[in-house]
């Protein structure tokens, strides 16, 4: 009986280059099952075009071995199409959101072990205009500064790194006029913040969602007020180290589809997993248990 294809995707990059160290070990663990091709990424869009494949020719799986990046890519290369392989993670980043929420193993010797086994989870994606994201959509100052820390400071300063990087944001006291139109109904407002989440983990931190689940079907936002830097100082460290949905100055909702606009169109640029993604207006929707993804059992 011919064996099942199976198509490696490894960063090399990842993992303070560890990523390709890693290569040999999963390939012995996935021989025994699968015909394995190996594919090595080397620029920004490499791993999209490999999943395409992967999904065009019908193969079974498809492993992503890298950061929140790589996984994001390796995802937009399946998602929407009409054969999607299973998908595995050897988590390489510095965060690895996903594989956080799904309870995949940080380490990636660890994380093989999933690989041996056949079972999954569902996995809901998000698409914002023509673009996908697996953990979360933000607008404003907040998530900004949370992408300006670099690794370096994260682990040396850990949560006050994100603090601090907040508190220099915060003194431009940036707003945002936002619409937003909902299937329920319609906010609108001065924000310094968005955030839409499809996970419990965001930039490592498992706490700001705790009512995210990656197969309920919803994108859990929150939208946080034009404050003051009274006021923004006192939310930030709620914001980093827990959920914030019940203080006054957030408004907490779950939606299937929205809509965001503003007055300045084309002024505020979204980030979609930790990368820059397309200007409002955005066209935001939740393809619901969307790709399956080998995790340990729920």
């Amino acid at each position: 009986m011919e064996k099942k294809k199976a198509m490696l995707i490894i960063n090399p990059s990842s993992g303070k280059e560890e990523a390709k160290n890693q290569e040999k070990t999963i390939k012995e663990v996935l021989k025994e099952r699968y015909q394995v091709k190996v594919s090595h990424t080397e620029k920004a869009g490499d791993a999209k075009g490999f999943s395409e494949e992967a999904c065009e020719e019908h193969y079974h799986l498809v492993v992503a071995v890298g950061g929140d990046g790589t996984v994001n890519e390796v995802v937009s290369g399946l998602a929407e199409k009409d054969h999607r392989p299973l998908l595995g993670i050897v988590p390489m980043g510095t965060v690895n959101d996903l594989t956080r929420a799904l309870g995949i193993p940080q380490d990636p010797k660890e994380a093989l072990e999933v690989l041996h086994s056949e079972v999954y989870q569902s996995i809901d994606v998000g698409k914002v205009n023509d673009r996908y994201f697996i953990n979360a959509l933000a607008l404003g100052s907040i998530p900004e500064s949370i992408h300006e820390v670099t690794p370096e400071e994260k682990s040396k300063l850990g949560p006050l790194a994100y603090f601090l990087a907040g508190m220099k944001r915060l003194m431009k006291e940036e707003k945002m006029h936002l619409v937003l139109e909902t299937e329920d109904d319609t906010y609108e407002g001065e924000y310094s913040t968005l955030v839409g989440a499809l996970t419990g983990s965001i930039g490592g931190f498992e706490q700001i969602f705790p009512k995210a689940s990656v197969e309920d079907g919803r994108l859990h936002v929150l939208l946080v007020k034009d404050l003051n830097l009274l006021e923004s100082l006192k939310l930030l460290p709620d914001f980093v180290g827990g959920d914030v949905s019940s203080s006054e100055q957030v408004t907490y909702i779950t939606v299937k589809k929205m809509q965001i606009r503003s007055k300045d169109q084309g002024a505020y640029v979204s980030d979609i997993d930790g990368e820059e993604g397309p200007k409002v207006p955005l066209t935001v929707e939740i393809l619901p248990r969307h790709l399956q993804v080998l995790a340990p059992q729920a």
